[in-house]
Order: C-alpha cells, then sequence, then structure tokens
C-alpha cells in the first residue's frame, strides 16, 4: 500500500504554506485532494492548521505527477489506498494515451492533405469528406471529443439541479422528506445536514444547499426544489481545463446559438413590409449576441 495508515505525526512535517513550495500543488488544490480523500493531514491541535508529514508530501507529488499524466482522480485514490498499484494504473493510463494517439493521428493526417491543398477543388473535398466519414475516421476524430463532453456535461449537471416534489412543502420536515424520496428516486446516498426551508445535505459526500423556488404555470403556481453545490469545484470532470471550458460555453451556448440560427432569416429578410419585425429580429440577435458574449467570458475566468 502506498499510503502508510495509522501512522503516527512525522516530526518533519510542513504547514501549507511549505507544502506549497515542496510539491508545486496550490493551496486550494491541497484542500481540494483533501476533500477528495486523496491526503489525511494532520491537524496541530494548538491552531487547528493543517501539517503534511512527509508521507503526505510523498502522495502529493506522485498526485501530481498522475495528474500532469491525465489519471482520473478515482483511480489515484484507489492507487494511494492499495486497492490497485501504480504499475496498473499506468498501464491503464498508457492504453488511454495510445488510443487518443490514434485518434489525434487521422485529425494530423487530414490536416496535411488539406495543408497539400490550398484552393482544393470540390472533386478533393468529396474525397476528403467520403475518407473522415469512414467509421473508423470518425471515431478518431470525435470520440474522445464526445467522451470528453459527456464527462463536462454530467459534471455541469450536478453543480445545479432542479426536481418538482411528488407532494406539498410547507415547512422543513416535508422539505426533508422531499429531499429523501428524491434520492432515493434518483439511487443516490442522500443525507440531509442541516433541517431547514433552505436545507444542507450531502450526496455521495458533496454538500449541497436547496432552496424553494415558485414559478407559474399557467392558472397554477409549480413548487421547484432548487440544488446548488457548495463547493463545485468539487465535481470538476478530469477533462484537461482549457478543453474543458470550451465544452462548458458549447454546453450553455448551443440554445443561445439555435436562437440565432432560427432568426438569422428573419433579419436578413429587406421586404418592407416585415421592417418592423426585421428590427425586433436584429435587437432579440444583439441581445443574444450578448448574452453568448457573456457566457464565454463568464467560464473563460
Amino acid at each position: 500500500m502506498l499510503r502508510v495508515q495509522n501512522r503516527e505525526q512525522e516530526a518533519n512535517s510542513m504547514n501549507a504554506k511549505q507544502t506549497e513550495a515542496a510539491t508545486g500543488i496550490s493551496r486550494r488544490n491541497l484542500r481540494f485532494y483533501e476533500d477528495q480523500g486523496l491526503i489525511h493531514p494532520h491537524r496541530n491541535p494548538d491552531n487547528d492548521y493543517r501539517d503534511y508529514s512527509e508521507q503526505d508530501i510523498r502522495d502529493l507529488k506522485l498526485i501530481r505527477a498522475l495528474r500532469m499524466l491525465d489519471v482520473p482522480l478515482e483511480e489515484i485514490g484507489a492507487c494511494l489506498e492499495g486497492k490497485t498499484t501504480l504499475a496498473q494504473v499506468s498501464t491503464a493510463q498508457q492504453f488511454r494515451l495510445e488510443r487518443r494517439q490514434k485518434e489525434l493521428e487521422a485529425a494530423i493526417r487530414f490536416c496535411r492533405e488539406l495543408q497539400s491543398a490550398p484552393r482544393p477543388d470540390e472533386e478533393f473535398l468529396d474525397g476528403l469528406l467520403n475518407r473522415m466519414d469512414a467509421p473508423e475516421n470518425r471515431a478518431g476524430l470525435f470520440g474522445e471529443w464526445t467522451r470528453d463532453y459527456k464527462k463536462v456535461a454530467r459534471a455541469e449537471a450536478k453543480k445545479v439541479f432542479t426536481f418538482t416534489p411528488d407532494d406539498p412543502v410547507t415547512n422543513p420536515a416535508e422539505l426533508t422528506a422531499a429531499l429523501c424520496r428524491y434520492g432515493e428516486q434518483q439511487g443516490v446516498n442522500l443525507v440531509v445536514t442541516r433541517e431547514s426551508m433552505a436545507p444542507e445535505f450531502e450526496i455521495d459526500g458533496i454538500p449541497y444547499t436547496a432552496q424553494l423556488v415558485w414559478r407559474r404555470m399557467g392558472p397554477g403556481i409549480l413548487l421547484i426544489v432548487r440544488c446548488t453545490a457548495l463547493h463545485p469545484e468539487q465535481l470538476e470532470s478530469d477533462v484537461p481545463k482549457a478543453r474543458s471550458r470550451w465544452m462548458k460555453l458549447v454546453h450553455y451556448g448551443w440554445p443561445v446559438a439555435l436562437f440565432v440560427l432560427l432568426w438569422t432569416p428573419r433579419v436578413i429578410d429587406t421586404d418592407p413590409a416585415n421592417r418592423p419585425e426585421v428590427a425586433l429580429a436584429g435587437a432579440t440577435l444583439l441581445v443574444t449576441i450578448a448574452a453568448m458574449y457573456w457566457v464565454f467570458r463568464h467560464f473563460k475566468s
């Protein structure tokens, strides 16, 4: 087992600042790895600060090395806990990287074809598209992107989600019952940690808070429970940050893009009889573009 269980606090311990300097891991990520259960620093009884032992430092350096190789956090945790070996983890990651390499090689090959024909004719493009549409090449070009997008979409869906309770909710006990019933329906381990009309709860160890939202639906009012992760960074996928940022833009921006696509024909309609509608469509388009820009800036930071 890579981690020594039930060890005594080692004499040469480091505080968070020293550990950051020794490992190259930011203090924010130190807390994140602790929240994920990858490390368990000792608490100084005098000031309640974290003290990182020599074993913690070794584990953190291994974590950093494996994360630089894009190894998923779940596999790193299993390795540190002794459920799998470092050789098994690195072999599995090598297989994934080799598969990704083949996918990238297909894309690079088509890029070179385009470079060789700066002014391609229709026959060349038809042939290129036919080759790109071949099952073996389509999987290579889009397989990795699709897998990563699914990871990002699942992670985003866990950060904020809503549900409609089956029964009326008028007090904290009824809201707790609604949350527990939702957990049972979804097959997740949901535990309410603070009962109130704005309760806190955990799903598989991830803390959330909930609030009630009332929306008008026709003649009636619909009650919705909106649940938000208290620490959304704990739910980030293992997709590289730059790629994840663009996939979040796609995830949240595609409805806006679809709206633009549907309204564009109206905007370019120059029939004088339709000018009021064109003006409205143009204003809508500008607002939509501004919304897409906000989405990009929001996820760029």
